[in-house]
């Protein structure tokens, strides 16, 4: 997976392209920690360039949900393509983590999360 951060309106955005893999993980444990000892205390991971989510990796997004939550931080996704969404309903991810179709949403309607609208 490659990653590329930006940062808008006070909130950080990754966005992830490629695959999500099971390899990737000390990649992504190590980007949380960077954003946390920055002080970045919203996140949005962008999956929509994603075209394949690992079914393992699913731990991986739980942990850096609760990650964040334990430093006062939030932690949200965006998902539109259907085969990466599809997994992340499979691993019930939207149940806890907010989960949204665009990046409009994910910024401005928090409401509009897949389990809210």
């Amino acid at each position: 997976m490659y990653c590329e951060q930006r940062r808008r309106n006070g909130i950080t955005i990754i966005d992830c392209f490629g695959r999500f893999d099971e390899v990737d993980t000390n990649q992504f444990i190590q980007l949380l920690e960077q954003l946390q000892n920055q002080g970045n205390q919203h996140l949005i991971l962008n999956l929509s360039h994603l075209y394949y989510l690992d079914p393992k990796v699913v731990n991986l997004l739980f942990f850096g949900h609760e990650f964040l939550q334990t430093h006062s931080g939030t932690f949200s996704l965006i998902s539109p393509l259907s085969s990466v969404r599809d997994e992340l309903f499979r691993g019930k991810i939207p149940n806890i983590i907010p989960t949204f179709e665009n990046m409009y949403d994910a910024m401005h309607r928090p409401h509009c999360a897949y389990q809210g609208c």
